[in-house]
């Protein structure tokens, strides 16, 4: 969810309910009882045992993002471009069918970046390297949105550009040739895994031809900084480190977007963004991506 504002009251929550109408994961920050999120699961009508965090990063009448990743084992939340918690699976996610998102906030925006794990099931026939239709997914809100309760639908927004799109990949490091030179309002999409321990990753935007990386991110886990760089014939420019916080944690997973913004690449994590990069050499000769380093990639549309 992208844009959300929590009204005055008490508490809202997010839902991923099953076919069956069990609730595989509840997300439920309360404002009433001491600043506490809940998180727990509902089977068969009964709720299972509560997992309580005191860490409450909302706060009333105020915007927020928050991430929900769907991962083998657990759900990963991330709020605000800062990884909060980690709720493990009581039931399969194989049969989660729609989301639900009730209580005291206005809605903005709700977007979904396409999991391997729910694309696969929810959608059988997603299964080449190459799809740009979208998936079906039921959106139910009831909340607060201008004195009005408010019921959509939405669908995978990521899979509606055109290009290729990959999921699971298994082979590290990756290249991959871009359909069409980086142009203007282009856009790189990245989903993956840090590996334990992780010192660092990087991203190149480069010249096949030339070798020449336009753009380099590069986090440094250990020096909690992301480095962004240009080589051009095969020297390496001045470093770029400045950012507000670091959105990479070595152990989880992340998703990563590239835009071409014009005069700059402008680089989000989880629909925030974390900086801009002025071009140093023209984008237009941006024709290969390449990943390497202590992650695996899940998805990469290009």
């Amino acid at each position: 969810m992208k844009q959300s504002q929590i009204l005055y009251f008490s508490r809202f929550a997010v839902n991923f309910v099953c076919y069956n109408n069990d609730i595989a994961f509840h997300f439920n920050p309360r404002f009433n009882e001491g600043n506490v999120i809940v998180c727990n699961t509902m089977q068969h009508k009964n709720w299972g045992s509560e997992e309580r965090r005191h860490n409450m990063p909302f706060q009333r009448n105020t915007y927020f993002d928050i991430a929900i990743q769907v991962m083998g084992h657990a759900f990963q939340v991330t709020v605000n471009g800062q990884f909060l918690l980690e709720y493990r699976h009581r039931v399969s996610y194989e049969t989660i069918q729609s989301l639900q998102v009730t209580g005291d906030l206005n809605l903005h925006c709700v977007t979904f970046y396409p999991s391997l794990l729910l694309l696969y099931n929810m959608l059988p026939a997603v299964q080449t390297p190459c799809s740009t239709g979208q998936v079906p997914f039921n959106i139910q809100y009831i909340g607060s949105n201008q004195g009005r309760n408010y019921r959509g639908s939405g669908c995978f927004g990521a899979l509606t550009q055109k290009g290729p799109i990959l999921f699971s990949l298994q082979v590290m490091p990756f290249q991959a040739t871009l359909q069409t030179n980086f142009d203007i309002n282009g856009k790189i999409i990245i989903m993956g895994n840090i590996t334990h321990g992780a010192d660092r990753f990087h991203v190149n935007l480069l010249n096949r031809r030339t070798r020449n990386i336009h753009l380099q991110v590069n986090p440094h886990f250990r020096e909690g900084a992301i480095v962004r760089n240009t080589q051009d014939r095969g020297k390496w420019g001045p470093e770029e480190r400045q950012m507000s916080y670091m959105p990479f944690q070595a152990g989880q997973s992340f998703l990563l977007e590239i835009r071409n913004e014009g005069g700059s690449f402008g680089v989000y994590s989880t629909g925030t963004k974390l900086f801009n990069y002025v071009h140093r050499l023209p984008f237009n000769q941006i024709d290969m991506i390449e990943v390497g380093g202590d992650v695996t990639l899940t998805f990469v549309q290009y």
